[in-house]
């Protein structure tokens, strides 16, 4: 058994590719809906109709509030679980995860993908894969936990088979280096610099708790402008970037189960 958890709030755009690939890698979904106002839950009910759907628990969409429910829920599944937000995409040898029948836990490296200069020369269809059309980025080399936007960097997720908790300095986020080589997060959270994709980064804010916002500032990620997040892609994500069609073919080349098709929604 694989399970998917992941928290969204109004995530329209990038869930039709999000949903058409994971219900091919993992069995099980838990989706948390930090109250929605889109059309995001009808699309996981429509194409992941097995899949549950809950309402958080908390008033915000603060770090620790979110680990301490994810743990929970994790503690409800068995075999692999994984925590993804929606523009964290699983790739490469899975299987190889059927074949560890003791307690373990993986870390799992990033791949970026930014959209290029003057955009992609035709807009993104929600009918393709999304690796098929974004291969410009770079490989995050440094796994740190960064809170500060002129850091940007993406530390590893864990996949594990056994319940963990996550620490309350770093969440979800780890330090360590990638364990399984051959499989790699691809990260789309810059891939999509149009209307939809800025105002899914900036609508984040409006969920934070004053707590949060206090204590962080305006360095956290969460709190950027459109202004500064944009300068921040151009100025620190960018320039690390070259064309990774070779590398998304090779991690992508694992076969999956055949994929029904894609909810077809419009992609701006």
């Amino acid at each position: 058994m694989r399970t998917v958890v992941c928290h969204f709030f109004n995530e329209e755009y990038l869930l039709p590719w999000w949903l058409a690939h994971h219900r091919r890698i993992f069995d099980h979904g838990i989706m948390i809906d930090y109250n929605s106002t889109d059309a995001s839950r009808d699309i996981i009910k429509k194409m992941c109709p097995e899949w549950e759907i809950y309402p958080t628990r908390n008033a915000y969409f603060d770090s620790a509030c979110i680990d301490r429910e994810v743990e929970d829920y994790e503690r409800t599944c068995s075999g692999w679980r994984m925590a993804l937000n929606v523009t964290e995409f699983l790739y490469g040898n899975v299987a190889q995860l059927d074949k560890i029948t003791v307690p373990a836990q993986h870390f799992i490296g990033n791949y970026v993908f930014v959209e290029p200069q003057g955009g992609y020369p035709a807009p993104l269809d929600h009918s393709r894969p999304l690796h098929e059309q974004v291969r410009f980025g770079y490989y995050e080399t440094d796994p740190r936990p960064c809170d500060k936007l002129n850091f940007g960097l993406r530390a590893s997720r864990s996949i594990h088979n056994y319940p963990i908790a996550y620490a309350r300095e770093g969440g979800r986020h780890w330090y360590q280096m990638p364990t399984l080589g051959d499989l790699a997060i691809f990260y789309y959270g810059y891939a999509v610099l149009n209307e939809k994709g800025i105002s899914r980064k900036m609508q984040i804010k409006t969920k934070m708790s004053p707590e949060e916002r206090q204590a962080r500032g305006a360095e956290h990620p969460n709190m950027v402008t459109p202004e500064r997040f944009l300068t921040n892609i151009e100025r620190f994500h960018r320039p690390r970037c070259s064309d990774l069609s070779g590398v998304v073919s090779r991690v992508a080349r694992h076969q999956y189960p055949a994929e029904a098709p894609v909810l077809a929604t419009s992609a701006a």
